[in-house]
């Protein structure tokens, strides 16, 4: 890699630039931020006068490290559904680790925005085989396979409130769920290509990380961690969970076949696997409308020194015929971002062949096609001069004005410890635009109380709300400690670009959780999931989390619903960024 698309080097020229944290590097930031004060409501380069005019509208809590989610006061939850409940007609159960949800009201096709009834989009990003199948070691039985890929996937929840309580409505038609044993469509270039041994349709889906919704109103569900179920080739077939070993796997799975981005409508339960949005570990996709009308896609590949990408439709939105958008994220162009020289880089086969025909150059691969790109697409996208970055997980676009936020976990290999959120700006203000700027929204470490940046969600003021991603076995610990429990931040946006952006601590997750997924139902009420409590378990008889069902009883993930005074602006609907005529 070039020193001008260096990571490591371009994110300690800007924080140098802009004259926030002097003196300590990214490199250093872990060590030389334990001298520095935690700072709960604001940062030095904010004024009084400032944060006053910028404040929350919640008191900001006190790190936390109890067995609980904690919120300011005026706020309560309530859990809506957990790990093995029942939820559909057929009995089907909800599944382990709960990550991206989306909220999709009952009379939307309608033109409605209930939000007192709806269908709740939920990720099952991965499982915990001590808790889901009792598994404890050895080579897994088939019954323990079974319960494994029943966890995982997609749920399309039905729920209302009653008396003021959300309901599950497991009698719905429009209930639904798609595990690891599901039938689903493959569409786009790399459809049926020799890369997929020639698959039109795969078994399963799983590692659904984050997501994202459309104005189409489909949900885009991600698939991350797919090598830890099959392998990351088929050249390398294996995988942590060892469903292989237990000789379950007989319909042809091959690790190609995961690794994508999966569109589901949840009124009509068609899923459809998009592969010309690449195949990498796809945290999340974020939607905008591009000046001339069409759909851009960006998402992260996350995992350390991978890259930043959006995709931009060939055909342009109709926003006034839903099923015209069905198929439209099947045929477009997909970039790679070269952050040294602002430029979004065609990930293609035509023009590259010398290139990306070179195995030396693409991890070994054959690649000999824009399917076989698509593919391999992590692979093509270094060798065409994607930037290597520090673990792309959320992206998500401001609808007041469309910059681009991401959030940028953390890289220990390159000394980034804490993480960072940076601000992307397309030239033009359009989406479509090849060019753009960028600069750093706000800083992970003690000076800001906050570490390791993951899921992010805008509110109709256009503030920005994130949810940490700490390690469990990190957590309360060295660096860590300052932080707590894995928490939820407010960070408000009128000064992006000035300098680090203050960060209000909001909520704190149970004992070695991750909060993830959070969404608005509207303007007093906030979807959020926790993944993994207890994650650090060694002994069914003995976890190290009660949450949610308290004293003598092991943890459950769960999706809940977070109501109070988040003194939002105005009707909350699904917000995208869509150019004005």
């Amino acid at each position: 890699m070039s020193e001008q698309n260096n990571w490591k080097n371009l994110l300690q020229h800007r924080i140098s630039r802009r004259g926030f944290l002097r003196g300590i590097s990214v490199a250093g930031a872990g060590m030389a931020a334990s001298m520095l004060p935690v700072r709960l409501a604001r940062t030095a380069a904010l004024s009084a006068s400032a944060a006053r005019s910028m404040g929350p509208s919640f008191t900001p809590i006190a790190p936390s490290s109890a067995d609980d989610l904690v919120l300011p006061e005026g706020f309560s939850y309530q859990v809506i559904i957990k790990r093995g409940d029942v939820f559909t007609r057929d009995g089907r159960v909800f599944g382990d680790n709960a990550d991206w949800t989306g909220w999709y009201p009952i009379d939307a096709l309608k033109g409605g925005s209930s939000a007192e009834e709806g269908l709740l989009v939920v990720n099952n990003e991965y499982i915990n085989p001590l808790f889901v199948s009792g598994y404890v070691g050895g080579v897994k039985t088939l019954d323990q396979v079974a319960k494994e890929k029943a966890a995982v996937g997609i749920c399309v929840v039905h729920i209302r409130k009653e008396n003021g309580k959300w309901v599950v409505v497991s009698d719905s038609p429009l209930a639904r769920r798609y595990d690891a044993t599901d039938r689903i469509a493959v569409g786009g270039p790399a459809a049926g290509s020799a890369a997929l041994n020639g698959a039109t349709e795969v078994i399963g889906t799983l590692a659904n990380c984050s997501g994202g919704q459309t104005p189409w109103l489909t949900a885009l569900s991600c698939e991350e961690n797919y090598q830890d179920y099959y392998g990351e080739d088929k050249n390398t077939l294996g995988g942590g969970y060892g469903w292989h070993d237990a000789g379950a796997d007989t319909e042809g799975q091959i690790p190609e076949h995961y690794g994508w981005v999966v569109e589901v409508d949840p009124y009509s339960g068609r899923a459809v696997k998009r592969t010309a949005l690449g195949r990498f570990r796809h945290e999340n996709v974020a939607i905008a409308i591009g000046k001339s009308g069409k759909v851009v896609a960006y998402m992260g590949d996350d995992k350390r020194d991978e890259c930043v990408y959006k995709f931009v439709s060939s055909k342009t939105y109709d926003p006034n015929n839903r099923e015209a958008n069905f198929d439209i994220l099947d045929e477009g162009t997909l970039y790679v971002a070269n952050f040294g020289r602002g430029t979004w880089v065609p990930v293609v086969w035509e023009g590259n062949e010398q290139l990306l025909g070179d195995p030396s150059k693409v991890g070994g691969y054959t690649i000999a096609s824009q399917a076989d790109v698509l593919t391999y697409c992590a692979q093509a996208a270094r060798a065409l001069g994607g930037t290597r970055t520090d673990r792309p997980e959320d992206i998500e676009i401001n609808p007041a004005n469309g910059d681009v936020y991401i959030a940028f976990t953390n890289n220990s290999s390159h000394g980034n410890f804490h993480g960072q959120i940076v601000r992307l700006l397309e030239d033009g203000g359009d989406h479509e635009a090849l060019t753009f700027s960028w600069d750093i929204f706000a800083v992970g470490g003690p000076q800001s109380g906050f570490s390791s940046p993951d899921n992010l969600v805008f509110d109709t003021n256009g503030d920005l709300w994130m949810v940490t991603d700490v390690s469990s076995s990190s957590l309360n610990k060295g660096i860590y400690k300052f932080m707590g429990n894995n928490s939820m931040f407010y960070l408000p946006t009128a000064n992006a670009g000035q300098g680090t952006a203050p960060a209000y601590l909001f909520a704190a997750g149970p004992v070695e959780c991750e909060m993830t997924g959070p969404t608005w139902v509207d303007g007093s009420t906030l979807i959020l999931a926790v993944q993994h409590p207890g994650e650090e378990t060694e002994e069914p008889a003995a976890p190290t989390s009660n949450w949610p069902d308290g004293p003598g009883t092991e943890p459950r993930a769960s999706v809940l619903a977070i109501t109070g005074p988040f003194n939002q602006s105005g009707k909350y609907d699904p917000l995208f960024y869509i150019p004005q005529a």
